[in-house]
């Protein structure tokens, strides 16, 4: 379904100008929202013992196996623009959050985080549980092989958080480039979760907007994957001579880097693996197109 066709035809109808919805459409998203809340359709498992191609050997790291996480049947899953997942197959994520976390290094992290396509028609079986240490987790409660459960999922509308955030004292007087500056840009927020409505979460978020940590990465944006990207992106530049950005405008021009980011990278998967932390795997919309799961990057965050 054309989610941004259905929005662009609700808001002309309702006489808000063409170039006003137009850019309004640019950031608005729509992400797939997973959960074992039957409400919507099957596409996958949480947990258990993952279906791995004949001879293939459970995705590992210097420290020992990687914990799984989840498969999605890409079959089942809904469609979505902005997210070009495979037709079919299944995509399994593997990650061990607190060994990712304590990296404190992006290029390290990788280490311990996997994702794993398995084309259709691949033989595959269920793997056995690996060899690992007893205590796998700091947080005793958590097992090596989560609760099993089937994942059903809907879509979800989703926006930057400084669309929606009116506290204009606390923000810039430079938005152009946020598009916070339209005249209706309540009434088409409005019209977006009139017509898809906030639920009450998921437990895995497909695409949509990389969950930020709860800091302010600028006057407008939390800190997220694409706001730390955009940093070394611009600090790289720096040092190297190729730009001079004076104090006072660099705000500014983070904020104009991570927006060039975002649209070059999309959330693949987001979760809680457990109450303090947060794992985001993100990959390049090209890499994705072309199905080139190695290129994902996790980007594990502790929120308290």
């Amino acid at each position: 379904m054309d989610y941004h066709r259905q929005f662009h035809r609700e808001a002309i109808e309702r006489g808000i100008p063409e170039d006003e919805v137009s850019k309004f459409a640019e950031f608005l998203r729509f992400a797939i929202w997973t959960s074992e809340r039957p409400n919507g359709v099957p596409v996958g498992r949480s947990g258990g013992l993952p279906r791995l191609p004949v001879g293939m050997e459970w995705p590992s790291s210097e420290h020992g196996p990687l914990p799984f996480v989840a498969s999605f049947d890409c079959a089942a899953l809904p469609r979505v623009d902005g997210l070009a997942l495979p037709a079919d197959g299944s995509l399994l994520l593997f990650l061990h959050h607190e060994w990712a976390h304590e990296t404190y290094s992006v290029a390290d992290e990788q280490k311990f985080a996997r994702v794993v396509y398995v084309p259709a028609g691949t033989d595959t079986a269920t793997a056995e549980e690996p060899d690992h240490d007893e205590d796998v987790f700091c947080n005793m409660t958590l097992d090596f092989v989560g609760r099993e459960y089937d994942l059903f999922a809907t879509v979800n509308a989703e926006l930057p958080s400084w669309f929606e955030d009116d506290d204009e004292a606390s923000r810039s007087d430079n938005q152009e480039h946020l598009a916070r500056n339209l005249a209706h840009r309540k009434e088409l927020c409005a019209l977006a979760r009139e017509l898809w409505p906030e639920r009450n979460g998921a437990d895995i978020y497909l695409g949509g907007y990389s969950a930020g940590i709860g800091e302010l990465a600028t006057d407008n944006m939390y800190t997220t994957p694409e706001t730390r990207m955009a940093e070394d992106i611009l600090e790289a530049r720096e040092k190297a001579g190729e730009l001079v950005v004076p104090p006072d405008e660099w705000h500014l021009r983070l904020e104009e880097e991570a927006l060039r980011v975002m649209r070059e990278w999309v959330p693949l998967a987001q979760f809680g693996p457990e109450e303090v932390y947060l794992a985001r795997f993100l990959i390049r919309h090209d890499d994705l197109a072309a199905g080139r799961f190695d290129k994902a990057l996790s980007f594990t965050a502790f929120t308290e």
